[in-house]
């Protein structure tokens, strides 16, 4: 079942296209509706990556983050003065 939600996730594909090896795809999509709406999802994603860290020798939590984007949205909480204007979407935020 995790390898059908995986595939369903990673594949962008749709609940019906399942490959027939896997599970009928309407028990799929329920266990995908099930873990997105209990925030399962991102639970096994953080002890996933947490587990593969430890493993490498690492911090289980990522010290930094890489935001790969030219403009970003800035939180109510920002300054004005530090948040710039990404003119060509015309969409405020911190530009980078």
């Amino acid at each position: 079942m995790l390898d059908a939600v995986r595939c369903l996730v990673a594949g962008g594909i749709s609940s019906r296209s399942m490959p027939v090896d896997f599970p009928a795809w309407a028990r799929v999509y329920a266990f995908c509706r099930h873990w997105r709406g209990n925030e399962l999802t991102a639970e096994f994603h953080d002890r996933l990556r947490e587990n593969v860290r430890k493993r490498e020798g690492r911090e289980a939590e990522p010290s930094s983050g890489i935001i790969d984007a030219q403009s970003v949205k800035a939180a109510a909480p920002v300054p004005a003065a530090s948040r710039g204007y990404g003119g060509g979407r015309q969409a405020g935020g911190s530009t980078t």
